[in-house]
């Protein structure tokens, strides 16, 4: 959700209206500006630049890592030859210095994530297929920044180590199975087999562990479609406010 003028936080921002619309920067302080509140927002690394932009606090938004990803990669088309029209002069410099800011955020969060353990929150395993793993990942993050552990294949497997016995625990440990849900996942066996093994967990013990989400367009597996599901194929943020949501309602069950 947009900032309010009574409730904010410092830090990484993305901009949802006027000039700067879909520009992210660091929401560095704030101020009165002609009357209401504003932002003082960089669109660089800390100590790259003295320039700063005035924008009403309800323009900005904390960002997710779809939206630092997305962002990433337009900024990186800018800079690119062969990419479309490639900024120069003063567009390139500011877009540079952009680019230098949020793959500074996406290095902080995939490593916070990846390597950290919170106190709290739900030890998260993704059941995806590999065709997903970029959107996944992204979730990871984003479950990593907002307080869960998650469980991700790449991330916890070694070289050399026994991927269906790491599965298994991976599974066995988790609070929770997120199922990725697309025709790729749909198609997959070990997808199949991982879910299934938490579902009749599940229907045992007698409380929710398996969560469907649906990522796009596919025939949900018989088993899982009694289930709501939680739907990403549309709004990324609304849909990770759910799945957070739930997962927070069901550990306090």
């Amino acid at each position: 959700m947009p900032y309010s003028a009574d409730e904010f936080a410092y830090g990484p921002v993305v901009i949802l209206r006027g000039k700067h619309k879909g520009r992210i920067g660091e929401l560095d302080d704030d101020t009165i500006h002609k009357g209401k509140l504003h932002g003082i927002v960089k669109f660089a690394p800390f100590g790259i630049t003295a320039y700063y932009s005035l924008i009403p606090l309800t323009y900005l938004q904390a960002p997710n890592t779809q939206q630092l990803l997305a962002r990433h990669e337009q900024l990186f088309n800018m800079l690119t030859p062969y990419r479309g029209a490639e900024a120069q002069g003063e567009e390139r410099i500011l877009a540079l210095e952009e680019l230098a800011f949020v793959s500074g955020v996406l290095n902080d969060r995939m490593f916070t994530a990846r390597f950290s353990s919170p106190p709290h929150g739900a030890m998260i395993f993704l059941s995806h297929a590999s065709a997903d793993k970029g959107f996944v990942r992204g979730l990871a993050v984003d479950l990593g920044e907002l307080g869960h552990q998650p469980w991700l294949d790449e991330w916890e497997i070694l070289g050399g180590e026994s991927i269906p016995t790491k599965i298994a625990e991976g599974l066995d440990q988790a609070d929770f199975v997120v199922v990725v849900l697309s025709e790729h996942a749909v198609a997959s066996r070990w997808v199949e087999q991982e879910w299934q093994a938490k579902f009749w967990a599940e229907v045992n013990e007698r409380k929710v562990t398996v969560i469907p989400i649906l990522l796009n367009d596919c025939t949900v597996p018989t088993l899982l479609r009694t289930k709501k599901y939680i739907d990403f194929r549309h709004d990324y943020t609304e849909a990770l406010e759910e799945l957070v949501g739930s997962i927070s309602r069901h550990l306090k069950r």
